[in-house]
Protein backbone atom coordinates (compact mmCIF):
# COMPACT_ATOMS: atom_id res chain seq x y z
CA UNK A 1 0.00 0.00 0.00
CA UNK A 2 2.62 2.53 0.80
CA UNK A 3 5.11 1.46 -2.69
CA UNK A 4 2.10 3.63 -4.35
CA UNK A 5 2.31 6.93 -2.33
CA UNK A 6 2.79 9.94 -4.32
CA UNK A 7 3.51 13.86 -3.46
CA UNK A 8 -0.44 14.53 -2.82
CA UNK A 9 -1.36 11.67 -0.97
CA UNK A 10 -4.35 11.85 0.83
CA UNK A 11 -4.96 11.91 4.81
CA UNK A 12 -6.60 8.47 4.71
CA UNK A 13 -4.58 7.17 1.89
CA UNK A 14 -1.23 7.65 4.85
CA UNK A 15 -3.75 6.40 7.63
CA UNK A 16 -5.07 3.02 6.28
CA UNK A 17 -1.64 1.74 6.35
CA UNK A 18 -0.26 2.74 9.28
CA UNK A 19 -3.53 1.68 11.24
CA UNK A 20 -2.92 -1.84 9.55
CA UNK A 21 0.76 -1.17 9.92
CA UNK A 22 -0.12 -1.08 13.71
CA UNK A 23 -2.77 -3.84 14.29
CA UNK A 24 -0.10 -6.28 12.47
CA UNK A 25 2.66 -5.08 14.78
CA UNK A 26 0.53 -6.14 18.07
CA UNK A 27 0.18 -9.35 16.54
CA UNK A 28 3.53 -9.79 16.07
CA UNK A 29 5.26 -9.53 19.26
CA UNK A 30 3.40 -11.40 21.32
CA UNK A 31 4.27 -15.01 19.38
CA UNK A 32 8.10 -13.49 18.65
CA UNK A 33 8.23 -13.49 22.41
CA UNK A 34 6.73 -16.64 23.22
CA UNK A 35 8.93 -18.26 20.31
CA UNK A 36 11.59 -17.18 21.52
CA UNK A 37 11.29 -17.82 25.32
CA UNK A 38 9.70 -21.02 24.96
CA UNK A 39 11.31 -23.77 26.57
CA UNK A 40 13.78 -22.07 29.28
CA UNK A 41 13.30 -22.02 32.98
CA UNK A 42 11.79 -19.36 35.06
CA UNK A 43 15.20 -18.75 36.15
CA UNK A 44 16.74 -17.69 32.76
CA UNK A 45 13.41 -15.57 31.12
CA UNK A 46 14.42 -12.67 32.92
CA UNK A 47 17.65 -12.52 30.95
CA UNK A 48 16.60 -14.10 27.46
CA UNK A 49 13.72 -11.27 27.09
CA UNK A 50 16.58 -8.50 28.03
CA UNK A 51 18.93 -9.96 25.60
CA UNK A 52 15.56 -10.16 23.02
CA UNK A 53 15.01 -7.00 23.16
CA UNK A 54 19.03 -6.00 23.10
CA UNK A 55 18.74 -7.83 19.68
CA UNK A 56 15.60 -6.27 18.50
CA UNK A 57 16.65 -2.73 19.10
CA UNK A 58 19.98 -3.43 17.63
CA UNK A 59 18.69 -5.02 14.18
CA UNK A 60 16.08 -1.74 14.23
CA UNK A 61 19.17 0.45 13.99
CA UNK A 62 21.31 -1.30 11.56
CA UNK A 63 17.92 -1.85 9.27
CA UNK A 64 16.89 1.80 9.75
CA UNK A 65 20.91 2.92 9.01
CA UNK A 66 20.77 0.14 5.53
CA UNK A 67 17.19 1.86 4.78
CA UNK A 68 17.72 5.22 4.85
CA UNK A 69 21.16 5.28 3.11
CA UNK A 70 19.04 3.17 -0.05
CA UNK A 71 16.43 5.82 0.10
CA UNK A 72 19.32 8.48 -0.53
CA UNK A 73 21.11 6.69 -3.13
CA UNK A 74 18.00 5.65 -4.65
CA UNK A 75 16.99 9.52 -4.80
CA UNK A 76 20.19 9.90 -6.24
CA UNK A 77 19.40 7.58 -9.24
CA UNK A 78 15.73 8.85 -9.61
CA UNK A 79 17.21 12.19 -9.58
CA UNK A 80 19.08 12.05 -12.29
CA UNK A 81 16.67 10.12 -14.42
CA UNK A 82 13.88 12.49 -14.36
CA UNK A 83 16.62 15.20 -15.11
CA UNK A 84 17.47 13.64 -18.05
CA UNK A 85 13.87 14.62 -19.14
CA UNK A 86 15.02 18.27 -18.59
CA UNK A 87 16.51 19.47 -21.79
CA UNK A 88 16.06 23.05 -23.52
CA UNK A 89 14.89 21.35 -26.02
CA UNK A 90 11.84 19.55 -24.03
CA UNK A 91 8.46 21.48 -25.12
CA UNK A 92 7.57 20.72 -21.29
CA UNK A 93 10.20 22.25 -19.52
CA UNK A 94 10.83 25.45 -21.57
CA UNK A 95 7.13 25.66 -21.14
CA UNK A 96 7.01 25.20 -17.96
CA UNK A 97 10.03 27.83 -17.88
CA UNK A 98 8.26 30.16 -19.30
CA UNK A 99 5.27 30.48 -17.00
CA UNK A 100 7.58 30.60 -14.00
CA UNK A 101 9.10 33.51 -15.44
CA UNK A 102 5.73 35.08 -17.03
CA UNK A 103 5.11 34.99 -13.02
CA UNK A 104 7.94 36.57 -12.11
CA UNK A 105 10.28 34.07 -11.37
CA UNK A 106 14.12 34.78 -12.31
CA UNK A 107 15.79 32.31 -14.58
CA UNK A 108 17.70 30.71 -11.28
CA UNK A 109 14.66 31.08 -9.14
CA UNK A 110 12.45 28.90 -11.84
CA UNK A 111 15.37 26.50 -12.42
CA UNK A 112 15.88 26.40 -8.76
CA UNK A 113 11.96 25.53 -8.29
CA UNK A 114 11.72 22.94 -11.17
CA UNK A 115 15.18 21.30 -9.37
CA UNK A 116 13.06 21.23 -5.74
CA UNK A 117 9.96 19.89 -7.72
CA UNK A 118 12.44 17.12 -9.41
CA UNK A 119 13.79 16.63 -5.17
CA UNK A 120 10.47 16.26 -4.07
CA UNK A 121 9.87 13.68 -6.96
CA UNK A 122 13.26 11.29 -6.31
CA UNK A 123 12.55 11.22 -2.82
CA UNK A 124 8.95 10.01 -3.51
CA UNK A 125 9.91 7.60 -5.98
CA UNK A 126 12.80 5.83 -3.78
CA UNK A 127 10.71 6.10 -0.60
CA UNK A 128 7.87 3.89 -3.24
CA UNK A 129 10.96 1.55 -3.90
CA UNK A 130 12.10 1.17 -0.26
CA UNK A 131 8.39 0.13 0.57
CA UNK A 132 7.80 -2.17 -2.37
CA UNK A 133 11.18 -4.06 -1.84
CA UNK A 134 10.54 -4.18 1.82
CA UNK A 135 6.93 -5.62 0.65
CA UNK A 136 8.64 -8.47 -1.47
CA UNK A 137 11.35 -9.54 1.71
CA UNK A 138 8.44 -9.55 4.34
CA UNK A 139 6.40 -11.80 1.66
CA UNK A 140 9.32 -13.95 1.08
CA UNK A 141 10.30 -14.25 5.09
CA UNK A 142 6.84 -15.55 5.63
CA UNK A 143 8.41 -18.98 5.00
CA UNK A 144 10.82 -18.59 7.94
CA UNK A 145 7.31 -18.72 10.48
CA UNK A 146 7.71 -22.46 9.43
CA UNK A 147 11.87 -23.08 10.45
CA UNK A 148 10.43 -21.47 13.97
CA UNK A 149 10.12 -24.51 16.07
CA UNK A 150 8.96 -23.60 19.37
CA UNK A 151 11.25 -26.01 22.16
CA UNK A 152 9.48 -29.05 23.36
CA UNK A 153 9.93 -30.40 26.97
CA UNK A 154 9.87 -27.51 28.82
CA UNK A 155 6.40 -28.02 30.98
CA UNK A 156 3.51 -26.12 31.60
CA UNK A 157 5.95 -24.16 34.19
CA UNK A 158 8.21 -22.93 31.63
CA UNK A 159 5.23 -21.94 29.14
CA UNK A 160 3.38 -20.31 31.93
CA UNK A 161 6.67 -18.24 32.24
CA UNK A 162 7.29 -17.53 28.89
CA UNK A 163 4.02 -16.02 28.41
CA UNK A 164 4.22 -13.92 31.69
CA UNK A 165 7.35 -12.43 30.37
CA UNK A 166 5.76 -10.38 28.00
Amino acid sequence: MRARFDTDASFAALLVPTVIQGAALATFFVPLVSLSLSGLSPDRVPAASGLLQFARITAGSFGTSIVTTLWDRRATLHHSQLVEHLTGGNPVTSQALQRLQANGFGTGQSQDLINRIVDQQAFMVSADDIFFASGLLFLALIGVIWLARPARGGGAGSSAAASGAH
